[in-house]
């Protein structure tokens, strides 16, 4: 959790950046690519967060998540030994379940690409 602490507060928490794709590994497993812009709407960095062994999730279909409001970013929070990743900002996996995205799993890994 302490490396995605790190990577959280680096990218400010995934404000307004922008949530490309969720693809499918397997029936468990899903990556993620978030991407950061610069002010020219050039892409400078690309975070994959790769979810194995997910309990449950929400998952929107990529044609939409380039309209998802990031305003407010990510939230990524570990509880009861998972972890729990929506939009927004929360604190608490009660906001996770209430996200209109979200994803639950017990392993995350995330990679600065």
């Amino acid at each position: 959790m302490e490396n995605i602490n790190t990577i959280l507060k680096k990218y400010n928490n995934f404000k307004d950046a922008q949530l490309r794709s969720i693809e499918p590994l397997s029936d468990s497993s899903k990556v993620l690519t978030l991407v950061i812009q610069d002010d020219d709407g050039e892409d400078i960095n690309t975070i994959k967060i790769e979810f194995n062994n997910i309990t449950k999730s929400q998952i929107l279909d990529n044609s939409v998540l380039s309209y998802m409001d990031m305003g407010f970013g990510i939230s990524l929070i570990k509880e009861h030994d998972l972890y729990g990743f929506a939009l927004g900002k929360g604190t608490a996996m009660l906001h996770v379940h209430n996200a209109p995205l979200y994803i639950i799993a017990s392993e995350v890994k995330i990679q600065e690409i």
